[in-house]
């Protein structure tokens, strides 16, 4: 009866490292699924801002109220080192 008993005890560890490693796969697949759905979320949301600026024609006017590139300058929330970038590059540093 110990015989079985050994067995019984090396088949349980084995079934719970298969399973542990089973679960740790799954969830390493998990991870890199989200990592590409995001990925793919951020390139599309930058390829449909870009768009209207593709497709507008050079000699016509934007009407839409997205961002122009003059307005996309550096924005800090702290209003001194806004300062001190804007005289830096005044200076030309």
């Amino acid at each position: 009866m110990a015989f079985v008993l050994i067995y019984n005890s090396i088949l349980q560890v084995l079934a719970a490292f298969v399973i542990f490693l089973f679960g740790y796969l799954v969830f390493f697949v998990f991870l890199i699924t989200c990592l590409l759905i995001a990925t793919g979320l951020y390139e599309s949301a930058k390829w449909i801002r870009a768009y209207p600026v593709r497709s507008v024609p050079a000699n016509s006017t934007i009407t839409s109220d997205f961002e122009t590139p003059a307005h996309r300058e550096k924005r800090s929330v702290i209003p001194a080192w806004s300062q001190k970038l804007v005289e830096r590059l005044a200076a030309g540093r």
